[in-house]
C-alpha cells in the first residue's frame, strides 16, 4: 500500500499579482491587502493576530513585503507562531545600498546583518531568536553579475560575504536583494 504524501502548507505574504498556483504537494495561500484577482485572503498584515491557526505553515515565502510593514518584530513573530517547528521562512528585501531600498513607503533597510536579531540569543535584550539561519544569498543587478562571488578572508572582512558584496559597499547597485531563508525553532 502506498501512503499518502502530506500536502505541504505555504503562505505567500504579501503576493500582489505574483500568485503561486496550488499543485497535489503543496497547497498555497496567497495573501495581499488588495483582493485583486488570485489572492486567497486579503487582510492587512500591519494588523495581528493574522487570521491563521499557529503552527499551520510549512514555509512563508515574502518577497517585497516586510520592508512596508509599521513593526518588524511584531511582523517576525507573527510569521514565526503561523509556522510549523522547522518550517522555512524565505525573505527577500530590497539591499540597503540599492535604490529600491528608498521608496517612500518602505520602512526598513536591509544588510547582511538585519535578521540576526532574530536568529542570535542575547544579541540585545529586545531580540527574538525564534529563527536559524540557513542561508543568505545577495541578489545582484544586471552590472553586479559582471563581478564574481569570489569568497574573501573573513578575518580581514568579517561582515563581507564576497568580492560582490563588497564591490557593492564600494559602489552601490551591484547587489539590488538579499534573500534570507531561515528554519523556525519552537
Amino acid at each position: 500500500m502506498i501512503a499518502k504524501m502530506k500536502r505541504l502548507r505555504k503562505l505567500n505574504l504579501g503576493c500582489g499579482r505574483d500568485i503561486k498556483k496550488s499543485n497535489p504537494r503543496e497547497e498555497w495561500v496567497n495573501v495581499d491587502q488588495s483582493p485583486v484577482n488570485g489572492v486567497d485572503k486579503a487582510f492587512d498584515l500591519n494588523k495581528t493576530p493574522w487570521p491563521f491557526p499557529s503552527d499551520h505553515f510549512d514555509m512563508i515565502y515574502a518577497r517585497d513585503v516586510v520592508e512596508h510593514l509599521k513593526d518588524l518584530m511584531k511582523s517576525m513573530k507573527e510569521i514565526h507562531r503561523v509556522s510549523r517547528d522547522n518550517a522555512l521562512a524565505q525573505i527577500i528585501v530590497p539591499y540597503w545600498h540599492s535604490s529600491e531600498a528608498f521608496y517612500p513607503d518602505h520602512k526598513y533597510f536591509f544588510n547582511t546583518d538585519s535578521m540576526r536579531f532574530f536568529t542570535e540569543k542575547d544579541r540585545t535584550y529586545y531580540s527574538f531568536p525564534g529563527y536559524k539561519m540557513e542561508k543568505i544569498a545577495l541578489i545582484p543587478s544586471r552590472l553586479g553579475w559582471l563581478i564574481p562571488p569570489i569568497p574573501l578572508p573573513g578575518f580581514l572582512f568579517p561582515n563581507v560575504l564576497n568580492l560582490r558584496h563588497l564591490v557593492s559597499y564600494l559602489l552601490g547597485q551591484i547587489i539590488v536583494k538579499i534573500d534570507f531563508r531561515m528554519r523556525v525553532i519552537k
